[in-house]
């Protein structure tokens, strides 16, 4: 049978040696194949360094080894574990000084990982069992989930090959679940009626800050009275430290509201730095003091439900959530001329786009 034809990028490289670009930081780094027992060795940056390993092992395996000689052969030592590698891996990823979220967040996957492959070497663990580990959390319903700890697998061996830990990436060649959105859109007819069900002050204001600046609902909840100066509201994304002045004088016309005007109508009798703040004792919490994420959530469905069953909407298995005023925000300011990326605080036009597809929950006009 003849040989598979070598890639085009490759053709300048003795047999068995191949190139990979990392996308990243555009660095290349060469591996050498054996044809004996498939294993890969990094060869590290150096080309003309590794094309003369390659032809050395590759003189080499011209004297093939008798099937008795490969028998005798010791058994190749055990790598590191992947245990280790996450230790170091850590480290590394805290020098990026992400928000603290983040951080969070991807400390709880690497503590997940640890436990499903932490015992096994590193260079041990096959695309096999990392496809394995993905489509079982897919399949448990978990599919973003899933895209987001083959993300973070793919980056911990990307880093571990450029340290010489790894000779390969498992995870590459592995595909991204597929995740279906469910969660439905909010319309600004259903937002109009959930706002008249909105009997809660601060559950208003929230509403007018949401549908106005596009912020999430850690952003809102976090807003002080302090961040309103010369003329803007300063804003510091949690999620994504994403820094943005929106004008107090920013007016939506659809809604009728103003950002100058709503900030004013957070002031009350209660002295408080938030502008979205209990204005008396409820609970465990005092007056003045703001609106924990999760009260805001569950007053936002509970006028979300009374106004449905008032419209005759009958909601899926996951209707609009508080953070969907996100989404309307970016479509209304749209519809009035205005750059919803820059708004939404996104780095890229393409999350942006995901935000403005109203999902089929809003009529088009045919002139």
């Amino acid at each position: 049978m003849a040989p598979r034809p070598r890639n085009t990028g490759s053709k300048d490289l003795p047999p068995n040696l191949y190139r990979k670009t990392d996308a990243r930081n555009g660095v290349t780094y060469y591996t050498y194949r054996d044809p004996v027992s498939g294993r890969v060795f990094g060869l590290g940056k150096d080309k003309e360094a590794a094309i003369r390993e390659a032809v050395a092992a590759n003189h080499a395996d011209a004297i093939k080894p008798t099937l008795t000689d490969r028998i005798s052969a010791p058994a190749p030592a055990p790598g590191k574990l992947f245990s280790e590698w996450l230790e170091e891996y850590r480290e590394l990823f805290a020098e990026r000084k992400l928000s603290a979220s983040s951080n969070k967040n991807v400390r709880m996957r690497i503590n997940r990982l640890d436990a499903e492959f932490g015992s096994k070497g590193i260079k041990e663990i096959t695309t096999m069992d990392v496809a394995d580990y993905l489509t079982g959390m897919a399949k448990e319903g978990k599919a973003q989930m899933a895209r987001a700890m083959r993300s973070l697998l793919r980056d911990v061996f990307a880093e571990a090959q450029a340290r010489g830990w790894a000779d390969a990436n498992p995870v590459e060649v592995t595909k991204a679940a597929r995740v279906n959105i469910k969660r439905e859109r909010l319309t600004l007819e259903l937002w109009q009626a959930i706002y008249a069900e909105a009997t809660k002050p601060w559950l208003r204001r929230a509403m007018e800050l949401a549908v106005l600046t596009g912020q999430r609902r850690d952003d809102i909840a976090s807003m002080l009275f302090k961040d309103v100066r010369d003329g803007f509201l300063h804003v510091v994304q949690s999620k994504t430290g994403a820094r943005l002045r929106i004008s107090t004088e920013l007016r939506l016309n659809s809604v009728g509201l103003d950002l100058s005007t709503v900030i004013k109508q957070c002031r009350d009798r209660v002295l408080s730095q938030h502008l979205v703040h209990h204005a008396q004792a409820s609970g465990r919490a005092k007056a003045g003091q703001p609106v924990v994420l999760d009260t805001l959530s569950s007053a936002f469905a509970e006028a979300r439900d009374k106004a449905g069953a008032k419209l005759g909407i009958t909601f899926g298995r996951q209707p609009p959530s508080f953070h969907e005023q996100r989404s309307l925000a970016a479509r209304l300011h749209e519809l009035e001329g205005r750059d919803a990326q820059k708004l939404l605080g996104h780095r890229s036009a393409a999350m942006t786009d995901v935000y403005r597809d109203s999902r089929g929950a809003e009529w088009i006009d045919v002139a």
